[in-house]
């Protein structure tokens, strides 16, 4: 509850201050290197997490890692995190500020699940179908899934459309679960 306060509190700040100096796509690119980097690199996320080891070498090491790499009102706002002591919510924060930046722009992320690979055309059509049905853009998501045998499930906000094999199977399952014989006498 408390990281997503403060995630949520530190996103909004930059986030504002972004679009105040119109650097708001630059910004979003440099929050989702910083996730990036979080993801991929287990020891980068142990040393923000580490009551043990100092700011000034934690600042130090950010610094090194991207100060070729970020705007500087990007850098500037993760050296504000390490001296506030907020370093461990970092990938965090910069999480709910893509999430701003999603919502800000009207772009609904939806998850496509399918057994292959679906080719171009397809593809295209369920974008437009997409756009049509939530009005923002589509950003999608492709999974292979090869346990759903077939068809695909379609997910997106709250939303969520099943058409698979496997789902069709545990539907049939429960209609032959019931017991429909009732005894008469």
């Amino acid at each position: 509850m408390r990281q997503t306060r403060i995630s949520k509190r530190y996103a909004k700040a930059l986030f504002d201050m972004a679009i105040d100096i119109k650097m708001l796509d630059q910004t979003t690119k440099d929050m989702e290197l910083v996730i990036s980097v979080c993801k991929e690199n287990k020891d980068f996320r142990l040393l923000l997490q580490s009551p043990i080891i100092n700011s000034k070498k934690k600042i130090a090491i950010i610094n090194a890692l991207f100060e070729k790499h970020l705007q500087k009102i990007s850098l500037h706002f993760l050296l504000i995190i390490t001296n506030k002591r907020r370093e461990a919510y970092l990938e965090s924060i910069a999480k709910e500020f893509i999430n701003l930046y999603k919502k800000y722009k009207n772009i609904i992320t939806t998850y496509l699940k399918t057994v292959v690979k679906i080719d171009d055309d397809i593809k295209n059509k369920i974008l437009d179908l997409m756009k049509k049905q939530t009005g923002g853009e589509i950003e999608l998501i492709e999974e292979i899934k090869e346990e759903l045998l077939g068809g695909f499930v379609l997910d997106f906000g709250d939303n969520k459309y099943d058409a698979s094999i496997l789902k069709q199977i545990e539907d049939l399952k429960k209609e032959f679960n019931i017991n429909l014989y009732e005894k008469g006498f």
